[in-house]
């Protein structure tokens, strides 16, 4: 082959390996938004090769594409809501029964992130669109398990003893979470509503109260009554003094008493003699009507 054919293959086919090196070069390299990873594709099989954010070289030699997944904190709560995005997810409160075989309400939130190096296992189990479904399936699950424990009651979730029951719950949620592939960064124990048991813990700290308030009253009736009979040696029986001392105490236990009374109104108003007055000189005497002729109204 001559020098020319050499010149004019190498003008011909130089351009057009450079090109096609570009398409590939540039077709290799991916770029994962911020927020999300991207799990690695290849044949529509996916790969082990999870993606963090930013550029990425993805050798070009098979077909391949990337599926995204958020990598930022997601949120579930159980807590009756409405609010519904693709970060957030609400159902309505779990009613669980605790090991004392009481029946409560709690809410509960949740708040994960996914493990990149297990994207594959979340991607071949639930997809992008199955993570709030498993979140709810094994928190639910994992919350009946911890408060439903033999030595969990209702003392367990008041006072002090709450902080350490959900410590308990929120490690059995983690390690329930681990398993497919989701880390739990935290967990919240929200308000938990007890029913008629809680009726039941109002009542006996309403008592106590009660029984401080009647001790205070006590303590100050028999000095009242100290008082009185120091003065009725003072003063005489009957005397306007004595009254004049009593007459704050007096208008005191009177002030809140409330004083029902109670309105009759006649159900019939035409028993009333100046209602039956007023509607005869309303209405006036009744007119009588002409008698007709019954041969004028004959054919």
């Amino acid at each position: 082959m001559s020098a020319v054919a050499w010149i004019i293959l190498l003008v011909l086919v130089l351009p057009m390996l450079v090109l096609l090196g570009w398409a590939v070069m540039r077709s290799s390299f991916v770029r994962v938004p911020s927020g999300s990873l991207g799990l690695l594709m290849v044949k529509g099989r996916a790969t082990d090769k999870s993606l963090l954010p930013g550029a990425h070289f993805v050798p070009a030699l098979r077909r391949h594409m990337v599926e995204l997944y958020p990598s930022v904190e997601l949120a579930f709560r159980a807590d009756g809501g409405t609010d519904e995005s693709p970060l957030t997810s609400s159902v309505p409160r779990l009613t669980v029964t605790l090991g004392d075989r009481t029946t409560v309400t709690v809410t509960v939130t949740v708040r994960f992130r996914l493990k990149p190096d297990q994207l594959r296992l979340v991607h071949e189990r639930f997809g992008p669109q199955g993570i709030f479904t498993v979140v709810r399936d094994e928190t639910s699950r994992a919350v009946q398990r911890g408060l439903g424990a033999p030595d969990i009651g209702v003392k367990d979730l008041l006072g002090a003893a709450r902080e350490a029951t959900e410590a308990t719950v929120a490690e059995a949620v983690a390690d329930a979470l681990s398993g497919d592939g989701i880390e739990l960064t935290v967990f919240t124990l929200g308000s938990v509503d007890l029913g008629r048991t809680g009726e039941v813990v109002q009542a006996i700290s309403r008592a106590s109260y009660e029984l401080e308030r009647e001790e205070v009253e006590a303590l100050t009736r028999l000095a009242r009554a100290r008082n009185d009979a120091e003065l009725q040696q003072l003063l005489q029986p009957g005397a306007e003094a004595a009254w004049r001392y009593r007459n704050p105490d007096l208008w005191r236990d009177l002030s809140p008493r409330a004083v029902n009374f109670s309105l009759a109104v006649p159900a019939d108003k035409a028993d009333d003699p100046t209602q039956s007055d007023r509607r005869a000189r309303t209405d006036g005497p009744p007119t009588e009507q002409p008698e007709q002729d019954p041969s004028a109204s004959a054919p």
